[in-house]
């Protein structure tokens, strides 16, 4: 009886080792391999919807259909970062994913009123990282269906600042929204203010209002539907695991690694993956 409570000890310990250890892996290592992979499928599909004028230009897309989260809607260049990334529909955890994401509440980038873009300022390749080094006069370049908008940065808030005064007609303000504090751990917000050079284009319409807007996709949320998640996952994980150690006394070695390896390294990515849904979205 103690054997099989130090055994079993042992393998619990060992699952929390290897389950942190990927946890941390994912992080630092995986999630930037992911987000670039993301940005190069985004940026030719947002290409080619652009070369077929079929690029959205509102809340819905040429068909009439809602965006879904992680469609492409825009391009966002900062000379001054070296930052050229395609911007997504939505702002919760799991789309920040892929790249920026634009508010869906606010207007498109160039056109007439307010556009607000979320970026993670460390995971998924940090793409907002910097935006402290932003000065005033520094240059945003985006692009949409309706085409090229020029920006010119005129502050950073941070948190208590004063907020954004009433946009006038025919004009376009551009909010770049990213996490700020200490190596991956946030502790308040940075805003990056920017004022369209020239004439607005044509505001598409939005279904989304303020008030709708989910709580998973405001500033430094986490998804609130990943802990049932990540609940399931590590049940299939410790089942996977057990259904492990058991075949490992029945069939031996080769045929337990044969068939339970790749259940585990799936099971173990599942988790990880649905574990990273509980960090701030703009971590």
């Amino acid at each position: 009886m103690a054997k099989i409570r130090t055994d079993a000890l042992r393998y619990a310990l060992l699952s929390l080792i290897v389950l942190l250890g990927g946890f941390v892996f994912n992080i630092f290592a995986l999630s930037p391999l992911s987000h670039a992979t993301a940005q190069n499928t985004l940026r030719n599909a947002f290409d080619t919807q652009v070369g077929l004028a079929t690029a959205p230009t509102s809340e819905r897309d040429y068909l009439g259909h809602l965006l879904p989260a992680g469609a492409p809607v825009a391009l966002i260049e900062i000379p001054k970062l070296h930052i050229s990334e395609v911007v997504v529909e939505g702002t919760d955890a799991n789309t920040l994913r892929d790249g920026v994401g634009h508010r869906r509440d606010t207007v498109l980038p160039g056109q007439e009123g307010i556009t607000v873009l979320f970026g993670r300022a460390w995971s998924y390749g940090g793409p907002f990282g910097d935006l402290g080094s932003l000065r005033a006069g520094d240059k945003i370049v985006t692009y949409t269906g309706q085409g090229k908008a020029t920006f010119v940065v005129t502050g950073l808030r941070h948190a208590g600042d004063k907020g954004l005064g009433p946009v006038k007609a025919g004009t376009s303000t551009l909010v770049l929204t990213t996490a700020q504090g200490a190596f991956y751990t946030p502790t308040k917000v940075l805003r990056v203010d920017a004022q369209l050079q020239g004439k607005a284009f044509d505001s598409g319409a939005r279904v989304t209002k303020w008030a709708a807007v989910p709580a998973e996709d405001r500033e430094l949320a986490i998804d609130t539907t990943a802990p049932w998640w990540l609940a399931l996952a590590l049940l299939a994980l410790m089942l996977v695991e057990i259904g492990g150690l058991w075949s490992l006394k029945r069939f031996g070695v080769a045929k337990t690694w044969l068939v339970f390896a790749p259940l585990l390294a799936l099971t173990l990515i599942v988790t990880v993956e649905q574990a990273t849904l509980l960090l701030p979205n703009l971590l």
